[in-house]
């Protein structure tokens, strides 16, 4: 290795003295540099794994959205194949409807007679206003005979007569009586045609509003646009309807929502090197190829989960003691490829090798020559990386067993 070959020089200088004095040259005689050759390799291995961190637990996330029915029954009709792409709204599958369909008939009759009752109601609203206005001429014409009569007894004319006057009188009365109950008719009428009749109507159409919720249940659509996978519904199954037991998964396409990244897990100790923006080259086995074109693609840090996971603590029946959660969990990075149109290189789930490169060095090595030199150091890495990108092809394609 090139770290070997760059601390091999205090033995190298060694042996050299020794030529020169013309010594013997034993492993008494160099036991010292070859001690000191071994420290030199050690912290320089140290700083280029400490700086330059790398990951083999590297994938391609993606995520499924599964397909039940909301509620259960027979399958009818399958519309989709695997493969197939869906948008939004698309129809995938039915079940057995022939209860929702009497359902939404039922309801559609009693929207229909509620819009007749409606229309009654405001038909005998119209004829009550017209008997009011019937009684009410009826009386004015009962109050000018009244009038008339007691404009005779009020002269002592001798055409007033004391039984037409009760006579108007009682008229006058009774047709009074008339307008009253007529005006009553006319505000149950009112009632009837303004409230009664359209909150029937509006129940009705609620309760067809709901029949044909639940009509839709049986109509099972896509809800996201993406590609149909794992189809394991045939006409006659049961529809099942628990996300466990799905009929079919949809892989919804890339968007804004959930952009395409790399995950990638690194050592504890690499917390404080990595950060947000760091370069990083990555290397996925679905897109290695004979060639090596496109096969380590440049790529960059965008976040760095803040929590491990091994950690994190269940309810159970019994409390957790700290020693059954000694698995060393990992730092979780999310990576975006630097160039977003080599993303179709890339094989969804795809096990991944993560190499981060440090290009900013802080503390005490901030802007010194050993900092420049562990930063331009990993060009080495990028070579040992492409190494292993060649064993990778190599124990995949099985020349060394499988990989």
């Amino acid at each position: 290795m090139i770290e070997l070959l760059l601390t091999s020089f205090p033995f190298l200088a060694r042996v050299l003295y020794l030529r020169l004095r013309h010594r013997e040259i034993s492993l008494y005689s160099v036991h010292r540099s070859l001690y000191v050759w071994f420290l030199l390799f050690l912290a320089l291995i140290f700083t280029i794994e400490y700086y330059h961190p790398e990951s083999e637990t590297g994938v391609v996330p993606f995520r499924v959205v599964p397909v039940v029915a909301e509620r259960g029954g027979t399958v009818t009709s399958i519309e989709v194949a695997a493969g197939r792409r869906v948008a939004p709204g698309d129809l995938l599958f039915t079940v057995n409807d022939a209860s929702e369909e009497a359902a939404v008939a039922v309801a559609q009759s009693d929207v229909a007679t509620a819009q007749e009752q409606v229309a009654v109601a405001r038909s005998e609203l119209q004829d009550a206003q017209a008997q009011v206005d019937s009684a009410q001429a009826r009386l004015d014409e009962a109050d000018v005979q009244l009038s008339n009569q007691q404009g005779l007894r009020d002269e002592n004319s001798p055409a007033y007569s004391q039984d037409r006057f009760l006579r108007a009188q009682n008229d006058q009365r009774a047709r009074a009586a008339e307008v009253a109950g007529a005006k009553s008719q006319l505000e149950t009428a009112r009632l009837e045609a303004e409230n009664l009749a359209p909150a029937q109507l509006a129940a009705a159409e609620a309760a067809l509003k709901q029949a044909q919720v639940e009509l839709d249940k049986t109509r099972i659509r896509a809800q996201v646009s993406g590609r149909i996978e794992q189809v394991t519904l045939n006409v006659g199954d049961r529809a099942a309807q628990i996300a466990l037991n799905p009929a079919m998964v949809i892989i919804p396409d890339p968007g804004d929502d959930y952009p395409a990244q790399i995950v990638a897990g690194f050592s504890q100790v690499n917390m404080s090197v990595l950060h947000a923006g760091m370069p990083a080259e990555v290397a996925c086995a679905g897109n290695i190829n004979n060639a090596m074109q496109s096969s380590v693609l440049p790529a960059r840090i965008v976040r760095i989960q803040d929590s491990i996971s091994s950690g994190q603590i269940l309810p159970t029946g019994r409390l957790i003691q700290p020693g059954e959660l000694a698995r060393p969990g990992e730092v979780v990075a999310y990576l975006a490829l630097e160039h977003p149109e080599q993303r179709p290189l890339l094989v969804n789930g795809s096990r991944c090798l993560v190499q981060a490169y440090t290009t900013r060095i802080a503390g005490r090595l901030a802007g010194t020559a050993l900092g420049e030199v562990i930063q331009a150091w990993a060009i080495e890495k990028a070579v040992v990386m492409r190494l292993k990108v060649w064993i990778m092809l190599a124990t995949g394609a099985g020349l060394v067993g499988s990989g």
